[in-house]
């Protein structure tokens, strides 16, 4: 079995794994000794983040923790054009301006300037529990690259295509 993010990307849900915040309120999540960290939000990262960038406007944002209470975030864009944009000749430093798009209310969105931002936002094993518990239990890819910027069927079918040859060569 495979879980596939459809037009999520890898940092939105796992972003700050294996590490939670666990505030108070919230499910707790501790991971198991010697869980691998992953390719994602360094601190760093989530504190000097190339996205700070003045072009993107009042978008410009390092990354940002969604509470359990803003689930609902507004799809990326993840057209070809943008998407080839969002990195910014290789700086990845124009995701809010290029592929962030509105929505959500400032009632849900206290701390956002400009719901645009939302496209650096992130959840962690307090908001995605379930998530969270089953990468504890199988094989979790932090390393999966599409063929082409655009929508998430290129990568289901790269996925698709890596599985069949890997079936393939066992066979052999």
């Amino acid at each position: 079995m495979v879980i596939f993010g459809e037009s999520i990307t890898f940092d939105h849900y796992f972003g700050t794994y294996p590490n939670a915040q666990n505030p108070p309120g919230e499910p707790r999540f501790t991971a198991f000794a010697n869980t691998p960290s992953v390719n994602g939000l360094t601190s760093a990262l989530l504190t000097n983040n190339p996205n700070l960038n003045p072009a993107n406007g009042a978008g410009a944002s390092n990354p940002f923790r969604l509470n359990r209470n803003q689930a609902l975030t507004a799809d990326q864009n993840h057209s070809y054009g943008p998407g080839q944009q969002s990195f910014g000749l290789g700086f990845m430093d124009l995701f809010p301006s290029k592929t962030g798009t509105g929505g959500g209310t400032p009632n849900t969105y206290p701390s956002v300037v400009s719901t645009k931002e939302l496209v650096m936002g992130y959840y962690d094993g307090n908001t995605l529990t379930a998530l969270w518990n089953y990468a504890q239990h199988f094989a979790m890819n932090d390393n999966s690259y599409n063929t082409t910027f655009g929508p998430s069927t290129p990568g289901a079918s790269n996925l698709l295509q890596v599985g069949r040859t890997a079936s393939f060569n066992r066979r052999c």
